[in-house]
């Protein structure tokens, strides 16, 4: 096997693995997405919910609806704390998938840059031996 047919294996090799990475991030961003829409959306409820409740207390609103709306809203708050939590947990996946991509794109292209000096030398070669011999 010559050392170019090599090389081309290894690009192979590289370029599948570029391409898992390429995989790996989409997953990664979607998680990323699908968090950051869900913690955005237990905060739109929260404010809602309060909301609504703040509009009823003032109405009436006995001691016992009060508790149970403040443990509602510190168990809620929990949900929300721990929803961000995932988001940056999913986020730092992401920005490692990321970076991991990188690195497999600089690798197919070093594999790929040196095929091509592989080549050129071969035809620079080649062509030496075609001119004739000047002496």
């Amino acid at each position: 096997m010559s050392g170019v047919q090599a090389l081309l294996m290894v690009l192979e090799s590289a370029e599948k693995e570029r391409d898992e990475a390429i995989t790996a991030l989409e997953t990664s961003r979607k998680a990323y997405d699908a968090a950051r829409q869900q913690a955005q959306s237990l905060s739109d409820w929260r404010r809602d919910y309060e909301q609504r409740w703040q509009a009823q207390f003032r109405q009436s609103g006995g001691m016992e609806i009060l508790r149970c709306y403040q443990d509602f809203m510190a168990r809620l708050a929990e949900a929300v704390s721990e929803q961000d939590r995932r988001v940056a947990m999913a986020r730092a996946q992401m920005d490692r998938m990321q970076g991991q991509l990188i690195e497999r794109e600089r690798r197919v292209a070093a594999v790929s840059q040196l095929i091509d000096r592989r080549h050129a030398d071969a035809q620079q070669r080649a062509s030496r031996q075609e001119q004739p011999d000047e002496r």
